[in-house]
């Protein structure tokens, strides 16, 4: 379940994914990683500062890494084509048999029409985060 909250600007989600915690941080640190899951192309510098591009279906988005915390904590800056820019943290717990991710979204500008920009991102994150699960139990054999 996604959560909002239109003073805090923010968006959570979470997935267990039947994966590693290492998978499931190559797929947000590596340009292979996100093509699998999110995007036609991708250009990773995975080092705190490190650029970020994601480019699909004319759709493009900018970043930069301010949390890298091997298979435990990843976070960066988010700005997409005709989207205000946000911060995405993205923090993995290894369980027995799978990993707990949450997944959350901060708004970087004061927005009066966050509930509509909140729903979209539940929206396309929360597809592409499933897909992702998809991708990665797969492989995994889950």
């Amino acid at each position: 379940m996604a959560e909002t909250d239109t003073q805090i600007q923010e968006v959570t989600l979470t997935r267990a994914i039947f994966s590693s915690s290492a998978r499931v941080y190559a797929a947000f640190t590596s340009a292979e990683g996100w093509c699998e899951w999110c995007c036609e192309q991708a250009e990773v510098e995975a080092k705190i500062g490190g650029k970020l591009h994601i480019f699909t279906d004319g759709y493009n988005a900018y970043g930069e890494y301010t949390i890298l915390d091997p298979d435990r904590a990843i976070a960066f800056t988010w700005d997409g084509d005709g989207e205000p820019p946000t911060l995405v943290h993205v923090s993995l717990k290894e369980q027995e048999h799978h990993t707990e991710m949450v997944f959350k979204i901060t708004g970087l500008e004061s927005s009066q029409d966050w509930a509509e920009f909140a729903a979209f991102l539940e929206r396309t994150w929360g597809h592409a985060l499933d897909n992702l699960k998809a991708v990665l139990e797969k492989k995994s054999g889950a």
